[in-house]
């Protein structure tokens, strides 16, 4: 017998975290890192929607340059 447990998805929350993925870095893993502001908004919204699907906060290492 496997004992499993079930959560409830809530997609609306998880459609707001990717549709404004600051606000929902910032509801993860706390404050944005200061040298996200050195990129572009393109590329930062891409890294902080990476950062959502890997479950972890986004590193220095990270920086695309």
């Amino acid at each position: 017998m496997v004992l499993t447990l079930e959560l409830p998805i809530r997609p609306a929350t998880l459609d707001r975290f990717f549709n404004d993925p600051r606000a929902g870095y910032e509801s993860r893993f706390g404050a944005l890192p200061a040298w996200l502001d050195e990129l572009s908004a393109g590329e930062a919204r891409s890294l902080l929607r990476h950062a959502l699907r890997r479950g972890a906060p986004l590193a220095p290492a990270d920086l695309p340059y």
